[in-house]
């Protein structure tokens, strides 16, 4: 298979981004059937993006041979019927290089590359990136300074940027750099709306990978300048979603895979010492699905 140029990366990452929430078996083991069924969910609802990202996918609680066969089931079940962001944990440099080789190699599309917080204000970050960039296109995550940005702007394998930052960071770095970086927003679908002024296109979409018309239904409003479609999923889904898990004791991590059991996706643990939404529990979120219209 062609491995795809920077620009056409850029192309394709646009709108409800399938971000995989690896769960995993009662004993830890990875639940790779979870893996397989969240991925073609999302295809089949029209995300043309499976990405694995280093707090969705769990790669802090993995091995590295662990993540290198995530990554090695993304490429295969997903047949390039969608681009494939494969991703590191916090690696240093001469790791993130081996492990994009490997992604090169397997047909991965684009890297997210992770450096550790206390890098996004170092210059010794440019050399990290552009060492990496050498390999694949890269996708910058984090919240990296003005400075490093400005300093990667001519490395053309530089074509992504998941930002992480405050509110303020989001529209600031998605107005400066929007023309060259492709912007994605993670988490709650209202951050993206804060960006979408500025040019940013696309965004992890949550319920994709169990209910994959919710995060179609909010883009497709969104482009048509639909307010009252946007304000509703905003208003009586999303919002209400992230603050009803804040009551469980294993947040939002833990009810998406509870959901995603109870849709027959995953399986809904998550590896010791996090905890998992308990049997007592399921009926409570079984109670937030129907409230809030995710069954």
């Amino acid at each position: 298979m062609a491995r795809k140029s920077s620009e056409e990366v850029k192309a394709l990452l646009d709108g409800p981004v399938n971000s995989i929430f690896t769960s995993f078996l009662p004993d830890g083991a990875i639940d790779w059937v979870g893996v397989r069924n969240q991925i073609e969910v999302g295809i089949a609802g029209g995300s043309k993006v499976s990405l694995l990202t280093a707090g969705d996918s769990q790669l802090w609680y993995m091995s590295e041979s662990e993540v290198a066969e995530l990554t090695r089931v993304l490429v295969d079940q997903t047949r390039g019927r969608a681009l494939t962001v494969a991703a590191t944990s916090t690696w240093w440099t001469g790791q993130a290089v081996k492990f994009a080789e490997f992604c090169r190699d397997l047909g991965v599309d684009v890297l997210m590359n992770l450096p550790a917080i206390n890098a996004m204000t170092s210059p010794a970050l440019v050399s990290h990136y552009k060492a990496v960039a050498k390999i694949m296109p890269i996708m910058l995550v984090g919240v990296p300074s003005r400075e490093v940005l400005d300093a990667l702007l001519e490395t053309p394998n530089i074509c992504c940027f998941k930002e992480d930052g405050t509110e303020d960071y989001g529209i600031d770095v998605s107005w400066r750099y929007g023309k060259r970086l492709k912007l994605m927003t993670g988490g709650l679908l209202w951050r993206h709306y804060t960006q979408w002024p500025y040019g940013c296109r696309a965004f992890f979409s949550w319920p994709t990978c169990f209910k994959p018309e919710i995060g179609a239904r909010y883009w497709a409003a969104v482009q048509a300048g639909d307010e009252p479609v946007v304000q509703d999923v905003l208003r009586n889904v999303d919002k209400p979603y992230f603050d009803r898990c804040a009551g469980f004791p294993c947040g939002n991590q833990g009810v998406q895979r509870a959901i995603l059991e109870l849709h027959g996706v995953a399986r809904r643990y998550l590896r010791s010492p996090l905890a998992s939404v308990s049997d007592a529990d399921m009926d409570k979120v079984r109670q937030l699905m129907s409230d809030l219209g995710l069954e």
